[in-house]
């Protein structure tokens, strides 16, 4: 069902003046009929953040703890307390909203509209790492939305390339991070990535992912 900004602002807690700064951003996807803006209340953010960011050092270390991989860049006392972090990550009843709070300085976010049809190839560009919801791990059939992270030094060119649209309704989640990404992406940033979306199945599906990232 779709509602109207009003009635988002009231479900979110804030200013109907901060629903349509999230619009314009491509963060809240909306559609105008009739001259108003409409928003799919399925697709409205569930939760806010419970905890205060990690850096971005040290998020791409608990990634790298989440993915089963070696932790680098960080003292021993700092692995310990994300060691105690991921305990209770395993432990909470809401995983993905911690992951929401913790790792969401990993990058900077876009949110753009291309083509349905140009989704597939856009996937395939070697200057992406898909990850999230296109990526196969994640059991998502995301269809006609993309998912990949990009090296701020390609942003440009990948989105000319593609006919890229900073509109509304958007279906890419471009992540921009100076960081050479392996393929395919690693488990923990998949994980990350699903629970930023805020939206039931891929909550449950986090939940999944780290029992199995936990055994």
């Amino acid at each position: 069902m779709e509602i109207g900004v009003k009635e988002v602002a009231a479900q979110l807690g804030v200013t109907e003046r901060r629903v349509r700064q999230l619009i314009d951003a491509g963060s809240l996807p909306a559609r105008r009929v009739a001259g108003r803006l409409l928003v799919e209340e399925a697709g409205i953010p569930r939760s806010r953040p419970v905890a205060r960011p990690m850096s971005p050092r040290i998020a791409w270390a608990f990634i790298a703890l989440l993915s089963n991989e070696p932790v680098r860049d960080i003292s021993d006392r700092e692995l310990a307390r994300l060691e105690t972090k991921y305990r209770t990550l395993l432990a909470s009843p809401w995983p993905a909203v911690l992951l929401r709070s913790w790792l969401r300085s990993r990058a900077q976010l876009l949110r753009r509209a291309v083509s349905p049809s140009e989704v597939d190839g856009l996937l395939e560009d070697p200057r992406l790492v898909p990850s999230g919801i296109s990526d196969a791990r994640s059991e998502m059939s995301a269809g006609r939305e993309a998912e990949a992270y990009v090296r701020p030094g390609d942003v440009e060119q990948v989105m000319a390339d593609h006919l890229m649209a900073a509109v509304n309704p958007a279906n890419v989640w471009l992540h921009v991070v100076d960081r050479l990404l392996p393929r395919p992406a690693p488990l923990g940033l998949v994980i990350a990535d699903l629970a930023d979306h805020d939206r039931a199945r891929e909550d449950a599906r986090v939940a999944e992912l780290l029992g199995i990232a936990g055994q």
